[in-house]
């Protein structure tokens, strides 16, 4: 089930009321294998109370999860990206990288080329939840993120803010796995600089 407007930021009364709600699926392909690898991925995005929360899931067997510790070249496993800019008139954005144990990269900055990552500016983080199961159309596994307000104020250095404008990507890939793959929500123009290229992300309005 997907919805007819991508770019709608919902709100939620609680975590349940967002959990049941429909995902939209992944459907934009970028530098193929032949022949191509293209397993069926899904995301949602909401505010839940003062929190932004994403959901992404993949339908794939046996997802390649080598890596165990923050920060590890996450992308080289099979993974599932959530790249977000939540503050408006804020140019920085936050990328957290995730595999299937829950491990993950997450980094800060305005681009490709200049970002640090969030554990050299923070002594808080992300939320990373990873679940896995299976339902009529197949074995999926997948991952929440939260990013509490709290957070996202530290990392920001900002007193508060409203989440009226999101800007986002949401992404699989797998640079190292038996078949590379990238696929985005928002499609994305060029290589470099690929998936790190804000000006493809799409915007959520409230």
């Amino acid at each position: 089930m997907e919805l007819k407007v991508y770019n709608k930021l919902c709100f939620y009364n609680d975590y349940k009321e967002f959990e049941k709600d429909c995902f939209h699926r992944l459907k934009s392909y970028h530098w193929e294998s032949d022949p191509p690898y293209r397993p069926a991925t899904y995301f949602k995005m909401g505010v839940v109370g003062e929190d932004l929360v994403a959901m992404l899931k993949c339908y794939e067997e046996n997802p390649r999860a080598v890596y165990i510790n923050r920060d590890d070249p996450i992308y080289t496993d099979s993974c599932l990206e959530f790249f977000v800019a939540p503050i408006d008139g804020r140019d920085e954005y936050i990328n957290v990288e995730m595999n299937s144990k829950g491990a993950f990269l997450c980094e800060f900055g305005k681009g490709k080329y200049d970002r640090v990552f969030v554990t050299s500016l923070t002594i808080k983080s992300p939320l990373v939840e990873s679940f896995n199961g299976d339902d009529i159309n197949g074995s999926f596994w997948g991952v929440k993120v939260t990013l509490t307000k709290d957070f996202l104020c530290d990392l920001y250095k900002t007193d508060g803010f409203d989440f009226n404008t999101v800007k986002a990507n949401f992404y699989k890939c797998g640079d190292e796995c038996e078949i590379p793959h990238y696929i985005a929500f928002s499609p994305v123009t060029t290589l470099p600089p690929g998936f790190h290229n804000p000006q493809c992300f799409a915007t959520f309005k409230k």
